[in-house]
């Protein structure tokens, strides 16, 4: 389907809404805006548990950021959503690719959801969305297999679609800043046919020319639901979206350096040689300000994405204490590739090796079916939730790379001013076809065991099969470039947890829970992992959440410790010196978590969120190509030991609003040697919003401390953040 023909049909269904609409008395509803904090302890998040429990009565820690946040922060896409959520940190590392990190984990252990619907690849599941898109961004720490089966030890990230309601709702926001950029969207909503049908659409389009040489990026994006209520009993809900994005990708600046030193030999002098990640330290590494717009990428690059997302869910009312819910989807992503990835400098040459020319062809479709039954009743007169659950998926991909005989290394430039050039002639070639069938069996339960004691828990079982058929592999012989690889996996996952009501506004609990991920992305599995099975995640957590002076005052606070095992690792046979791999590793994490948000006078409103957290390597080695190397105590790339986010706003008499606040993150590492480090940085935006009628105008600063920093920690390249910023935007309701 064509943006042209959702812009149709938005239109459309934009003209009949707008033609029934009726006038009512206005109403303000600023102050019960300004209540929906960034901690809504009352709200029930689907990704914490099925059974429609409040927040505050989980045993696990969720954060919510609903859509009012968003737009009252100015927060543009779900990973400004996230990383508003305590000890969350998020970026685009690679091209156009967002990455997660949280309580120690990052990358493929961080699971990115749509509405609960897991894709298998990171590059279909988290492309950049526009938060106006979305209802809200609910964030689940620690392991959450049981939810989402195979995966998420660190955390899971779910962005939520918005739903029909029965009230007319009108929307629309424009905005402009900096390097050629702009924003706007439009979104109506409401009752199409008496109290039986009712609609929801939204339009966004979001472009920039970016701070980098060559960053243009566009994305667009529509979403629809439509909700249908034949009967008291029975409601179906269609949902829809479809996102496109096209990128010039901007992959980093080299970091250029003086000398380097061997780590791992003592007394070693500086040496002026290529860097060695698993070995070296850079002597005075830095990205060289003359180049700091300039980008090395080909000037044929691209990055084009369609991703579409169609829902059907049913919900049914058997009788008041038996509801079922039935939900079909299919998800489809079709991408295209062509990038040079790679800039290191050579302090030799003093110019930049330039390496990595990838062509990538994706071509998936999902589809899937996830029914649920939760009974309620009051067994030995203890208030009872019990839901049991069955899902099917089948993911079916189609991948496809560079052809054999291009060449992947390119020319060397200079440093400034350097002349990239275009890359190889080349079309995509399809290599290979992954299916991965799943059936799961799930049931969570709820009892209050006695006066004040809540007991929630829950169990999974996953029953993978995935087949990998060999399409095209110019390495091998023609008679054995067409193989087969099958492997299945049968993992058992859950969580159980008690909640304790010390009174009725203060909750405390304790939980364990347990997950399972395969050593690579299913997708990546390959003959050589035959033989390795799940590693295993397991999270002990102890926590409060509550509510003081009167509701004014609304606070979380959350101890863990994660443990992951089963990590491949190499190692050396202490007879023969052969390297072999083992899955013998092993990463953990211990660390605090706390947020708070309050109102302490009129027209105040303070929140704020602080996470510490500990990790490190376990029995994990790296692998040298001639030996291996010990990282055992050393820190996981890309983990922060302390993250935090101050928000403050003050509405004036005058019904100006100022807002903003500082965000903190401390150092990481850029590599598992733990020698490449990417500094700590704090951030400081700030606004000012008047309300005209039903306008509000914004300013907005952004990055107001003009920080250098890297949002993801890079190794031999650093993808610099946009420097200081403004923007001007409008949004009007009708």
């Amino acid at each position: 389907m064509s943006r042209t023909f959702y812009l149709l049909t938005f239109l459309t269904t934009t003209t009949t809404a707008l033609a029934q609409v009726v006038t009512l008395d206005q109403v303000d509803v600023v102050s019960e805006k300004e209540k929906a904090f960034s901690l809504p302890l009352d709200a029930a998040p689907a990704t914490g548990s099925r059974l429609g429990l409040a927040n505050r009565d989980l045993p696990a820690s969720v954060s919510i950021i609903t859509q009012e946040v968003m737009q009252f922060r100015g927060l543009r896409t779900a990973v400004e959503a996230v990383e508003a959520s305590v000890g969350m940190t998020g970026g685009t590392q690679f091209g156009s690719i967002p990455n997660y990190s949280t309580r120690g984990f990052g990358g493929n252990n961080v699971t990115i959801l749509r509405d609960g619907i897991r894709q298998n690849t990171a590059s279909q599941s988290s492309r950049t969305i526009d938060t106006f898109l979305l209802d809200r961004v609910e964030v689940l720490k620690g392991p959450s297999s049981l939810m989402f089966g195979e995966g998420a030890v660190g955390g899971a990230v779910n962005y939520v679609s918005k739903t029909p309601d029965r009230t007319f709702r009108g929307e629309a926001f424009g905005s402009i800043g900096p390097w050629d950029s702009y924003r706007f969207g439009v979104g109506v909503g409401g009752p199409l046919a008496g109290d039986t049908l009712a609609y929801r659409a939204d339009v966004s389009v979001n472009s920039t020319g970016g701070y980098q040489d060559r960053n243009q990026q566009d994305y667009f994006g529509f979403a629809g639901a439509l909700s249908w209520k034949p009967t008291s009993r029975l409601t179906l809900t269609a949902f829809t979206t479809w996102l496109e994005d096209s990128v010039e990708s901007y992959y980093g600046n080299p970091v250029i350096y003086d000398a380097v030193v061997n780590t791992t030999v003592a007394n070693a002098q500086p040496e002026v040689r290529n860097f060695v990640s698993a070995t070296d330290r850079m002597i005075n590494p830095r990205v060289d300000p003359t180049a700091r717009r300039t980008n090395y990428n080909i000037l044929d690059n691209y990055a084009d994405t369609e991703n579409s997302f169609h829902r059907l869910r049913a919900d049914l009312t058997l009788s008041p204490n038996l509801e079922v819910r039935s939900e079909s989807y299919v998800a489809t992503q079709l991408l295209k590739w062509r990038n040079l990835e790679s800039n290191l400098w050579n302090p030799v040459s003093r110019l930049v090796t330039r390496s990595s020319f990838l062509h990538i062809y994706r071509d998936d479709v999902l589809v899937g079916n996830r029914t649920d039954l939760t009974w309620k009743g009051e067994p030995l007169g203890r208030r009872t939730r019990v839901l049991v659950g069955e899902s099917f998926e089948r993911n079916d991909q189609v991948r496809g790379g560079t052809p054999g005989g291009v060449p992947t290394t390119l020319s060397s430039v200079s440093l400034v001013n350097p002349d990239v050039g275009y890359g190889p002639a080349a079309r995509f070639q399809k290599t290979s076809r992954i299916v991965v069938e799943t059936h799961a069996f799930f049931a969570e339960a709820t009892m209050d065991a006695a006066p004040g004691v809540k007991v929630v828990g829950g169990l999974r079982y996953d029953h993978i099969a995935l087949q990998r058929d060999t399409l095209f592999n110019p390495t091998v012989t023609p008679a054995t470039a067409f193989a087969t690889f099958k492997k299945g996996y049968r993992p058992w996952t859950g969580r159980l947890g008690v909640v304790y009501e010390i009174n009725r506004s203060l909750n405390a609990y304790a939980s364990i829970s347990t997950a399972a991920e395969p050593v690579s992305q299913l997708v990546g599995l390959n003959s050589t992992q035959a033989d390795f099975s799940l590693q295993k995640g397991r999270q002990i957590e102890l926590g409060l959440k509550g509510s003081l002076a009167d509701g004014r005052v609304d606070f979380t606070l959350a101890v863990f410790d994660i443990e992951k095992n089963d990590l491949l690792t190499s190692t050396l046979d202490a007879v023969t010196g052969i390297r072999t791999s083992q899955q013998i590793g092993a990463q953990r994490s211990q660390g605090v978590e706390a947020a708070v948000a309050l109102s302490p006078a009129e027209g105040w409103r303070v929140e704020g969120n602080v996470a510490f957290t500990d990790a490190e390597y376990d029995d994990f080695n790296e692998n040298l190509g001639t030996g291996v190397i010990s990282r055992k105590g050393k820190r996981p790339s890309n983990v922060p030991e302390w993250v935090a986010n101050v928000f403050v706003s003050k509405r004036l008499a005058s019904g100006l609003a100022l807002s903003g606040g500082p965000r903190y993150v401390s150092d990481r590492f850029g590599n598992t040697n733990n020698s490449v480090v990417a500094q700590s940085y704090t951030t400081v935006d700030v606004s000012a919003s008047y309300p005209w009628k039903r306008w509000i105008f914004t300013l907005r600063g952004r990055n107001l401390l003009d920080e250098d920093y890297e949002p993801v920690a890079g190794t031999t390249m650093r993808r610099l953040a946009d420097p200081l910023s403004a923007e001007f935007s409008a949004k009007v309701h009708f």
